[in-house]
């Protein structure tokens, strides 16, 4: 697991604001998609999150969002299609994707509340709890 990168999402969670895939890939050169699994940036940030779901702590790739998603129920951007495909029991099944699905972009008004709810337990777990006491 990528510990830096883990750090990052927590500093930018504790104020509560979101964080580009393409900022995300740039600052730690990370490639978007690689044959390697584990390498690109949906692998790494989904990795993040199935750590910190372990850990009962929420999914962190939340605050990881596509450029220029704000929208009415997400105002700070929402992730990609591949945030469903983590396998967590925090998702519920019905908005679970297949690998199939994973690459579709397009959110329901469902999936965005629930990014929205998921969003909000992030910021406000990592404005009370210091990541030093949470690996």
């Amino acid at each position: 697991m990528r510990d830096d990168v883990r750090k990052e999402l927590i500093e930018i969670a504790r104020p509560g604001k979101t964080i580009t895939y393409s900022q995300l890939m740039k600052k730690f050169r990370i490639p978007r998609g690689h044959p390697k699994p584990g390498i690109g940036i949906g692998s790494v940030v989904g990795e993040i999150s199935e750590f910190e779901d372990k850990n009962n702590r929420p999914l962190i790739s939340a605050i990881v969002v596509r450029s220029n998603s704000a929208s009415k129920i997400c105002p700070q951007g929402r992730p990609g299609g591949g945030f469903f495909g983590i396998p967590s029991s925090a998702i519920p099944a019905r908005l679970r994707r297949g690998a199939s699905r994973q690459g579709d972009p397009n959110l329901s008004k469902e999936d965005l509340e629930f990014v929205r709810d998921m969003q909000e337990k992030i910021w406000l777990f990592w404005k009370q709890n210091r990541p030093s006491t949470q690996r």
